[in-house]
């Protein structure tokens, strides 16, 4: 029997998320959520005493909201695996394909094949064999290491890992679904140190980017250009973002040439999908991640891309508490990761 309760664990590098939410009712049912900071260096680190804090963090949150059960599902870091959807595959059958993707995966996989987990998944192959058919597929790469250390952590925090998968495919679920009617939808992730990228159609991710670049970056860069500490710098960050119209323009100027690494890379993203998918042209951008909520960012890349662009609601299609409205709202963007987790099916 499939469980009642699921909970969606989100490990981010700034801050843990955790999303509970009941099966037995449709729409899902929004039971409890909660945040905590991230010890640093947090989970990157390979130190027990290290991990122990990451584990003790989960714990407490854990407890804090109240979790009725042990078992979670679990994503890894975007910018830690390797993500592809290979395109220029022949038509191939389930034994050849297994076979094929080891061969694939070694051409962006900078580590042996043996040292990582393989899963895939085929988005679309020709129904026979033939000059013009193909086999077009999703595949991840996880490190095993990288594999073994959550798992360690979780042990530790006393949880049991009923599933791992990527944050982007959690993401994606949270804030696309399969609806087929959702408009192909370039998802981006901004986060702590870096921002990923997913173009979903139809349920589907047809491409997958990640650079190293977050909203760290900005704090950094508020902090080196008026000398401030750093949670000063993250304060003006937050309330003053880029909006051009807000100190003179001053914090604008600073942070114009960040932002505008992310823009560059959403439009060579957008460009790549489209090359692959001319007939599936992305129509919005959803913003995500603790990045996202940066004033004056969605209507920065909405004229600058020409496209529809909006903050993350992962809520939109869970039953809630109408007294948790206020906060759903304004942490919206941080949980999709953590909602999208809770939604999956067994």
């Amino acid at each position: 029997m499939a469980a009642q309760i699921k909970i969606g664990l989100d490990i981010g590098l700034a801050l843990i998320k955790v999303v509970v939410l009941s099966t037995k009712d449709t729409p899902r049912r929004l039971l409890s959520l909660g945040q905590i900071a991230s010890p640093q260096p947090g989970i990157i680190s390979d130190s027990d005493l290290d991990l122990e804090s990451v584990a003790n963090a989960i714990k407490n949150l854990m407890t804090e909201i109240k979790a009725p059960e042990k078992q979670v599902i679990v994503a890894l870091p975007e910018s830690k695996i390797f993500t592809r959807v290979i395109y220029d595959l022949p038509f191939l059958t389930n034994e050849e394909l297994a076979q094929a993707i080891k061969y694939a995966a070694e051409e962006f996989v900078p580590m042996p094949i043996t040292q990582v987990n393989l899963n895939y998944q085929v988005i679309f192959r020709s129904k026979e064999k033939g000059p013009k058919s193909r086999t077009v597929v999703f595949v991840v790469a996880s490190p095993k290491n990288m594999v073994n250390k959550y798992l360690k952590v979780l042990s530790m925090a006393d949880l049991k890992p009923i599933a791992i998968e990527t944050e982007l495919i959690a993401s994606a679920r949270a804030l696309v679904g399969s609806n087929p009617f959702s408009p192909t939808t370039l998802i981006v992730q901004f986060g702590a140190t870096t921002t990923d990228f997913a173009v979903v159609s139809e349920g589907l991710i047809l491409l997958t980017r990640s650079i190293s670049t977050g909203a760290v970056a900005l704090t950094r860069a508020i902090a080196q250009a008026f000398n401030f500490e750093l949670i000063q710098a993250e304060e003006y960050k937050k309330v003053y973002g880029i909006l051009e119209d807000q100190l003179e323009g001053k914090l604008f100027q600073v942070l114009k040439p960040i932002v505008d690494v992310i823009l560059s890379e959403t439009r060579r993203v957008i460009q790549a999908h489209e090359t692959q998918n001319p007939q599936r042209a992305v129509k919005r951008v959803v913003l995500t991640g603790g990045g996202a909520k940066l004033p004056g960012l969605v209507v920065y890349l909405a004229n600058s891309l020409g496209l529809e662009v909006q903050e993350a609601d992962p809520w939109e299609g869970l039953s809630k508490d109408p007294a948790l409205k206020n906060k759903l709202v304004a942490d919206a963007p941080v949980y999709s990761v953590a909602v999208g987790l809770a939604l999956r099916e067994d």
